[in-house]
This record gives structure tokens, sequence and C-alpha cells, in this order.
């Protein structure tokens, strides 16, 4: 049977501190990436083709009554895969432009 040294447990859990520690700290360092809103102008929600660098609160509450919402924030990268699947109306970009619609009081396109 091997022992173990009794400084070791707290060795091992001061290294686990550590990298926990570590982590948090990468995790405030990195900025978010801007997201351009894909979905229609939606007055207190959002508009078309604005890049934010964080949600708006009214788009917040707008995607807690249409969670599909979310999918029309996406990063700037993005946009030529969305602009597509608008002009083909198809994908999950288009879905949720039809349900942005729908929420503004307008009918899907």
């Amino acid at each position: 049977m091997s022992k173990k040294k009794p400084y070791a447990a707290a060795e091992e859990q001061a290294v686990e501190e550590a990298i926990e520690e570590e982590a948090a700290v990468v995790k405030e360092e990195k900025p978010q990436e801007p997201l351009m809103y894909v979905g229609p102008t939606i007055p207190g929600v959002a508009i078309q083709n604005v890049v934010y660098t964080d949600i708006p609160e009214g788009a917040k509450n707008a995607c807690k009554e249409v969670p599909q919402m979310r999918n029309l924030f996406l990063p700037v990268r993005q946009y030529p895969m969305a602009a597509q699947m608008l002009r083909e109306r198809s994908g999950f970009v288009y879905v949720a432009y039809c349900d942005a619609l729908n929420y503004k009081g307008g009918t899907k396109a």
C-alpha cells in the first residue's frame, strides 16, 4: 500500500484552485464577439443590420416570448450565410425572421 503524504491533499487542492482562478480570468478577458441583428426592425427591440456589442434589453425580453428570435443575433462573420438563408427563404434564420415578423404584428414573408 502506498501512503499519501499529508500535505499532498492540500497541494492538490491548491493546484485545483489555481486552475479555477486562471479559467475565471480567461473568461473575463475574452471579449464578447459583436453580433449583427439580421431580423426585421422592431421598435423597442432591435434595428435590422445593426451590430450590437450586447443584446438590447428589449430584444432579450422578446426572446423570452419568441426564443427563435435569438437566432437573429449572429456574429458579423456569419452575415453572408444569414443573407443567403433569407434570400432562399430556407433555414433557421428564415424561420426566426418569420417568427420575428409575427411578433412584430406583420405577416410571413
